[in-house]
């Protein structure tokens, strides 16, 4: 792996820990893992010690050398000779760099007289070069020189500061070098602060968090690691998988796994042990795992010997490509290192080898049973069927983790033939990949049923469309011909026809169409509702109406149905739930990656876009709400009324509330009776315009709508509507009251805040009202709801303690700063406390009163930044 480059950042206590002996006779050692930004540490430390006037002698201990030249002396000669004209007496200088150029040759280290020559030679050039604190000696990678320490603790004799990096390493090739150190600073790990940074500069955009999450996953303990962290962006982009959506760097395919770049070292210290280091890697990586027990195993199955396979396992272990715990199980340091491993090598043959060569033997006791038993399963179809293993794989599936029992299952299906049993295994199988949400498998695996065997077709028919419509793709060919082979067409593939054509989808129609899988999986029901739907009835009917239909599952299937966490049904429920809920952040991350699947709904896709706009409007994001709102069409809009919401929200927003009427008005004219969702919103958020804004004309009208609405309709949806305008219009707390229970029913948050402000607004009683409305605003996020409340609260005399900010927007520097600043600590107190320079002190704080908008150390203190209560309103 190239050494990357990227902008530093954070890092100030090692820097500062740097710094202390700047004046002293002082070797300090840097120690950090490969990749952890020792490099860029000490280019910082140089740049900063330039700023003070000081001449940094940059030497590389990975430079090229002569293989005689163990203490680096060449080296040290020429970042000498780079920097000649700022040192010292030049003419003494000169001399001493003679005597020295002279002195080390090849035959001045084959004696020890030659080499206390070389180095008494190399300590009066140091005496010469400048004045005590002048010059720093700075040495990168010195733990890549043979025998770095005597040149260096020459140079420190001399009278000046050398600061040398070294790798982390179990084999302890720097041991000397840091025991000869004055100070050893530790490079940990970055700091999520810092990370969050480094990645933001690396991708030149704001990172979506599913990119964060991912990276944090599956790089595990090395996520902190700077070089690890840049070299595997920049492999993901080489692969094309970033992708900017909206301004913010997204990922392709989230959910896949991310591998390692080509070159990273723990690559390179697999490459070195051959295709054995690459067996062990798999092994490790695998589900089934390895323990240092079994390499005599692995060695008779892949034909190698015993000696070599430890060998090769001591040597991971001590590279850290291979962690063993306290039971001797071999894990792989991180997800992303198999993932690079697997890429090239099929895990499976090598499960296959180690399973067929242990069935092959007598019952040997020095290997568990579930060992086997965990090969066979990750062998899958590469392991002929056998039928005598579906009774050993059954007992087996008992006492695995639950998260392993679809493969159990299947391979256990795969080795019953064609048994009598094989039928009802198929079908716990579909039941428990749809209870596991494991669309992608259970497609493959309806597949392969199709080809077998016709049976049951309508419940394969139902499965079958169930997987397509999760995958967004519809179902195949050779699928439908095995279901349609009786001469008619299940229910489930009309209902899928129908979907995958843009038609409006009801409850009743999810119901008959996958009632064969709710009878064959025994779904219980009271009067063929499930619990969930008698709780949850307009819930479902609005997600329905907005295309999602995971709702309309969960009620249809009931508990055997898990909410989905891929696909694009799957993503486009998360930015509904997150919309509904409180986690606007999740639903707008959501939206973007629902830009980036192919096999997205092109309707929900625009839902997701809408809500997308909205979301942003009320973080006071304009920007990039017009940007989403532009991406969706007004002649192809799926959801005008929608659409017309958002645009007036962000009219009134931009101040034009009378645009914002007039463009509400010329929508409803328009309307489309199938977009109930978008009409009661649109029509509600037009009532609290005119009533803000003073137009009581309009607000009578709307007002008059909302009556002759429920009047023609009699619905839920427009009861709601006419309820919640008249609350707003009127200021009738008895009808806002009942709004908002229904609103609360349908457990939508966002709405739910504003309920609670128009009940505030008229109530005699505002501040619970007002107080969960603020909370609600608070939790979302939503900066113009929470002002707006800010506001009602003002108008209706309401004093509510509410905090000002969640503490864990500050990092922990940051709240500890305000606390001690609360107490009446001076800066180099703070500095002192928290064990940071007085100029970062400054720093912190410079950012604090920005945050809490105020001026002054006693505004900061009485600030509700970093928890503490502030009183609001009149």
């Amino acid at each position: 792996m190239a050494r990357q480059k990227w902008e530093f950042v954070g890092r100030r206590e090692e820097i500062d820990a740097l710094r202390l002996h700047r004046h002293d006779r002082a070797l300090v050692v840097l120690r950090g893992r490969r990749g952890s930004g020792r490099s860029a540490l000490l280019a910082r430390m140089c740049q900063e010690l330039a700023g003070d006037g000081v001449v940094a002698l940059d030497v590389s201990g990975a430079a090229e050398r002569p293989a005689w030249d163990e203490f680096g002396v060449r080296a040290i000669l020429g970042a000498i000779r780079e920097r000649f004209e700022d040192l010292g007496d030049r003419a003494r200088l000169t001399d001493g760099l003679d005597t020295l150029s002279r002195l080390c040759t090849e035959a001045a280290y084959s004696s020890p007289w030659g080499r206390f020559q070389l180095l008494n030679a190399l300590a009066i050039v140091f005496t010469r070069v400048g004045r005590d604190g002048e010059v720093v000696v700075v040495v990168d990678d010195a733990d890549r020189l043979p025998q770095p320490g005597p040149a260096l603790a020459a140079v420190r004799r001399a009278g000046h500061v050398v600061l040398a990096s070294c790798a982390v390493s179990a084999r302890g090739e720097a041991a000397e070098l840091c025991a000869l150190a004055d100070q050893v600073v530790e490079l940990g790990p970055l700091s999520g602060e810092e990370v969050d940074s480094v990645l933001r500069h690396t991708a030149g955009a704001p990172v979506d968090d599913q990119l964060r999450h991912a990276l944090r996953e599956d790089l595990g303990p090395l996520y902190g690691n700077a070089g690890t962290l840049v070299s595997t962006v920049a492999e993901l982009r080489r692969r094309s998988r970033l992708v900017t959506v909206h301004g913010h760097v997204c990922l392709r395919d989230p959910r896949e796994p991310i591998p390692l770049s080509t070159g990273h070292p723990l690559l390179s210290e697999v490459g070195t042990c051959g295709a054995l280091g690459r067996d062990l890697v798999l092994l490790a990586a695998s589900d089934v795992g390895f323990g240092i027990d079994e390499i005599p195993v692995v060695a008779s199955a892949t034909g190698r010997s015993q000696l070599d396979c430890g060998r090769a396992v001591d040597h991971l272990v001590l590279a850290g490509v291979l962690t063993v715990d306290a039971a001797g199980r071999l894990t792989v340091s991180c997800r992303a290192l198999g993932t690079a491993v697997s890429e090239h090598d099929d895990a499976s043959e090598l499960h296959r080898a180690i399973a067929a060569h242990l069935l092959g033997e007598a019952a040997r006791p020095d290997v568990r049973p579930s060992v086997l038993d965990g090969h066979i399963v990750a062998a899958g179809r590469a392991l002929s069927p056998r039928a005598e293993l579906v009774d050993r794989l059954s007992q087996d599936e008992r006492v695995v983790y639950a998260a392993h029992h679809t493969a159990h299952r299947y391979v256990a299906w795969w080795h019953a033939g064609e048994s009598v049993e094989r039928s009802q295994m198929a079908a716990d199988l579909v039941l428990l990949l749809v209870h596991t949400a494991d669309y992608a498998r259970l497609a493959q695996f309806i597949g392969e049923l199709a080809e077998s065997s016709a049976e049951r077709p309508e419940e394969l028919a139902a499965a079958a469309v169930l997987a397509a419509l999760h995958l967004g793709r519809p179902v195949s060919a050779a699928v439908r011909a095995a279901v349609t082979g009786h001469g008619y067409e299940p229910a489930a593939l009309t209902f899928c026809d129908q979907w995958f054509a843009g038609a409006t989808v009801q409850l009743n129609d999810i119901e008959s169409a996958f009632a064969p899988l709710r009878h064959w999986f025994a779904v219980p029901t009271v009067e063929g509702h499930t619990p969930y739907k008698r709780n949850h009835r307009l819930a479902t009917e609005h997600a329905l109406a907005m295309r999602d239909l995971v709702p309309g599952f969960e009620a249809v299937l009931g508990s055997h149905y898990s909410t989905p966490v891929k696909g694009p049904l799957a993503v486009y429920h998360r930015v509904n739930a997150g919309y509904a809920g409180e986690d606007w952040a999740a639903a707008l991350s959501a939206a973007r990656e629902l830009e980036l699947d192919p096999c997205a709904d092109e309707q929900a896709r625009q839902s997701a876009r809408l809500h997308a706009a909205e979301m942003c409007a009320w973080h006071g994001d304009d920007r990039r709400a017009t940007g989403w709102l532009a991406s969706v069409s007004e002649e192809d809009c799926a959801f005008p009324l929608l659409r017309a919401w958002v645009d007036v929200g962000l009219r009134f927003h931009a101040g034009d509330a009378a645009g914002a009427l007039t463009a509400g008005w010329s929508a409803c004219d328009r309307a489309q009776s199938q977009d109930a969702v978008g009409s009661y919103r649109l029509l509600r958020r037009m009532a609290e315009i005119a009533v803000d804004s003073g137009n009581l004309l309009q607000a009578r009208r709307i007002r008059a709508e909302a009556v002759r609405r429920y009047t023609r309709q009699r619905t839920a949806d427009t009861l709601e509507t006419m309820l919640y305008v008249h609350g707003v219009v009127d200021t009738d707390s008895t009808q806002a009251q009942a709004a908002e229970r229904m609103i609360r029913a349908r457990n939508n948050r966002f709405e739910l805040s504003l309920a609670c402000q128009v009940v505030g607004m008229s109530s005699a009683q505002p501040r619970r009202w007002l107080r969960e409305a603020f909370e609600i605003a608070q939790e979302i996020g939503a900066d113009r709801l929470t002002t707006r409340v800010k506001r009602t609260m003002e108008d209706r005399g309401v004093m509510v303690s509410v905090p000002r900010g969640r503490r864990d927007q500050l990092t922990e520097t940051e709240s500890r700063i305000i606390e001690l600043v609360r107490l009446g600590r001076t800066n180099r107190q703070i500095a002192l406390a928290v064990r940071i320079s007085e100029k970062t002190v400054e720093k912190h704080l410079t950012r604090l009163f920005a945050r809490a908008g105020r001026r002054t150390r006693h505004g900061l203190a009485t600030s509700g930044l970093g928890g503490r209560p502030e009183s609001l309103g009149a």
